[in-house]
């Protein structure tokens, strides 16, 4: 299967939700800031972190946005680009 790049970003107001929520994410790919990770990911992947992720979160106060990158991501400051065979789902 394909892996495509994402950005994923949440805003989750409590402290125990957003911890297990990033560690989640934290499984899935590389926490570039605090609560943005980039994620290489497949299908079927995808659809196993949302289904995860969909058990943690409360759907009526707490946000998870994904976004598709495509083409070259830039970085201005401090980071380096995130790289595809850096991650293992666990």
């Amino acid at each position: 299967m394909v892996k495509r790049l994402y950005a994923i970003t949440y805003d989750i107001p409590d402290d125990t939700r957003r911890v297990k929520l990033a560690n989640l994410l934290k499984s899935y790919g590389e926490r570039v800031q605090l609560s943005v990770f980039e994620c290489y990911l497949d299908e079927r992947t995808l659809k196993d972190l949302l289904g995860r992720a969909r058990k943690i979160i409360d759907l009526t106060e707490d946000s998870l946005r994904l976004y598709p990158v495509e083409g070259e991501v830039r970085i201005l400051g401090l980071g380096a680009p995130t790289r595809l065979e850096a991650f293992a789902v666990v």
